[in-house]
């Protein structure tokens, strides 16, 4: 006879009752506290990472956002400049905040897919350590010479960089960003000699481009169309867009000029931290695409030459993945590494 204390007894009908019930409960508690993680969200103000200085591209594209979510979820989005390290900073600072979805961190391609390849002991992985929301924008960038440089075209600077002597220099906002690695890929493709000229942010490059001290630049399009506009700069190529910037039309596309496997956009995107319950990660990627997608946001974007790209969490995570690996391997093609 079987002892009915025993964790081995035959269940009586019951107990299979009780058990069923409470299996039965299980998940509605679960979406119970799913829907009220949910409903205190947020429950203070959200802080929005950049990692980049106070005053560029990033924190400039950040606060216009920034003010929309704000405005939408009824708390204040408070933007934090964390720079450095290729935005390892950043990065770290987010991924040690708690993962309920008050702490944001925007960035671009670098952070998130170029890092991986260019540090080999980086602190984070973006697709563990964090959960992806949307990609934002799409951005273009442009080939910039001095308004005052000789070469008219693209063909001319290719020509210069292949003539031997000195060579060329070219700026770029950092080294391991995307501009140094495409202008790396250029000499590659064009056996050209070209030096790079590191800066620290973007500023500086332009003043020196403006100047006449460096040869040339690739620069995103919100801060390229301006100097171009204002003839502080000529164009010569743009670069990640499949046709010609309404803004600068007499510019042609890197593919058009036979170069299509250089033809590389940028972009940006949100992520938070890992383990942060579904249910605020989805109420957050609704709240920036809706931010994102609003008319006035759209036609200011537009008008800086970007592109409104917001993606499924899915659709971004998988982007993540596929450019970690593309630009690993461009950037182990070009033998640049980070300490």
């Amino acid at each position: 006879m079987t002892d009915s204390t025993s964790p081995f007894a035959h269940p009586t009908r019951r107990t299979l009752l009780r058990g069923a019930a409470a299996l039965a409960a299980a998940p509605l508690g679960l979406a119970g506290t799913a829907a009220r993680a949910q409903a205190g969200f947020p429950s203070r103000p959200i802080t929005w990472v950049v990692p980049y200085p106070a005053g560029g591209f990033g924190d400039a594209l950040s606060r216009m956002l920034a003010q929309k979510l704000s405005a939408s979820l009824g708390q204040p989005v408070v933007i934090d400049n964390r720079p450095g390290a290729g935005g390892q900073i950043g990065a770290n600072f987010v991924k040690q905040q708690p993962a309920d979805g008050h702490t944001l961190f925007y960035g671009d391609l670098g952070p998130f897919s170029m890092n991986a390849g260019l540090y080999p002991k980086l602190s984070y992985d973006t697709l563990k350590d964090f959960m992806p929301l949307t990609r934002l924008l799409v951005s273009p960038t442009v080939l910039l010479v001095p308004a005052s440089s000789p070469f008219q075209t693209f063909q001319d600077f290719v020509k210069a960089a292949q003539a031997g002597g000195k060579g060329l220099n070219y700026g770029s906002y950092g080294m391991g960003s995307q501009p140094h690695i495409w202008m790396e890929m250029l000499r590659g493709q064009i056996k050209g000699n070209l030096t790079h000229v590191a800066y620290k942010g973007g500023a500086p490059a332009v003043q020196d481009l403006m100047a006449g001290h460096i040869d040339a630049m690739l620069d995103v399009s919100p801060s390229a169309i301006p100097l171009v506009r204002e003839n502080k700069a000529r164009a010569l190529a743009v670069v990640g867009s499949d046709k010609r910037l309404p803004q600068l039309p007499q510019v042609p596309t890197i593919a058009e000029l036979g170069m299509p496997a250089l033809n590389i956009p940028g972009w940006t995107g949100m992520v938070v931290r890992a383990g942060t319950p579904e249910p605020i990660a989805n109420r957050l990627h609704d709240e920036l695409v809706k931010a994102v997608t609003a008319p006035d946001v759209v036609q200011r974007y537009t008008d800086l030459g970007l592109i409104v790209a917001p993606s499924s969490r899915a659709e971004f995570a998988e982007l993540i993945r596929t450019e970690t690996t593309r630009w690993g391997q461009v950037i182990q093609q070009v033998g640049v590494k980070l300490e």
